[in-house]
């Protein structure tokens, strides 16, 4: 049987972490493990994952695998810690989860059937119920700093039985899968690699997917297969300058890296424009910290200072 492999990304939020991973060990799908991926979390939030990996194994229930790392290695980092670890004990897909979900016990069964269905498709993405809003892709814009989630466009899909079948979207050249619950082939890896880790936090899985892309992968989405997302508050924990720094450089990072060439060349004059709106806003006393910061990741970016962000004694931000 097919052996996959769910990487689980855990950083101050065991709470909901635990959670996620008590519907994970209810799936109906027999070979499976669950790699838990410990981001250098606060004492307390790791000793919680601990004494759940231990209770597992107590239990006889030796599916679950807990890796501690040293640092925070950010999403892309952390993940790849876990992507490492199932490619090297025999797995054939790899399943991101992000440890505010939850999912039902057939899950993991509908998204197989989809890509059985879809034989060249790499990366095989969920339908995000969000309570208010159910997101089943992302949507690439250029020369704008975040990206968007979106409803589903169904103007070119592959033979899908009804909103709730099994057998696939196929979606769109500027759509790509959230990472919060991706399904991803082994063959996606050995060919394109892992997770870009200069990003640290955001673009990080629409780099991913157009990466597989132009290797040749297709991307598709089972509707059938939900996962139910809270979002957590660790990210906004951060602030919201030091959120928005890592959004204008890392999209800085992706527009050089995929946009269109014309669009690439636009990009200094993007820069430039960005650059003069704040230093107005500076000027006027108009949000200053916000407007410092995306000048800041605008300059990281050109600096060529990728990776975390972090605050030195000074309060000043600078890159590890």
């Amino acid at each position: 049987m097919i052996k996959i492999f769910i990487v689980v990304l855990q950083y101050n939020n065991s709470r909901d972490t635990i959670r996620c991973l008590e519907s994970v060990k209810e799936l109906n799908w027999q070979n499976f493990e669950v790699v838990v991926v410990d981001n250098a979390s606060e004492i307390q939030h790791l000793n919680g994952i601990r004494l759940f990996v231990e209770s597992q194994k107590k239990a006889k229930e030796k599916r679950f695998k807990l890796i501690e790392s040293k640092a925070n290695l950010g999403y892309a980092g952390g993940n790849n810690l876990g992507i490492k670890y199932a490619l090297e004990n025999g797995a054939d897909y790899v399943f991101i989860l992000n440890p505010d979900t939850t999912v039902r016990n057939n899950f993991l069964t509908k998204l197989v059937a989809a890509a059985d269905k879809n034989p060249r498709a790499g990366i095989i993405g969920a339908a995000i119920d969000e309570g208010d809003e159910v997101i089943y892709c992302g949507e690439i814009k250029w020369l704008k700093p975040e990206l968007e989630h979106s409803l589903l466009q169904t103007t070119n899909p592959e033979k899908a039985s009804g909103p709730r079948g099994l057998t696939g979207y196929k979606l769109q050249t500027n759509q790509y899968i959230p990472g919060a619950a991706m399904l991803i082939r082994k063959k996606v890896f050995e060919k394109i690699g892992m997770l870009d880790e200069r990003y640290f936090l955001y673009f990080e899985d629409a780099d991913f997917c157009v990466r597989a892309r132009r290797a040749g992968f297709k991307l598709i989405v089972a509707p059938g297969a939900v996962v139910y997302h809270n979002p957590s508050s660790s990210t906004s924990k951060l602030g919201a300058a030091l959120l928005l720094r890592y959004h204008y450089r890392n999209a800085h990072l992706f527009n050089l890296k995929h946009a269109p060439f014309w669009t690439k060349i636009s990009l200094p004059f993007w820069s430039i424009w960005i650059i003069i709106k704040q230093i107005l806003k500076i000027s006027i006393g108009k949000n200053t910290a916000v407007s410092r910061a995306i000048l800041s990741g605008v300059l990281d970016f050109y600096r060529c200072r990728f990776g975390k962000i972090v605050l030195d004694t000074n309060t000043r931000i600078k890159n590890e």
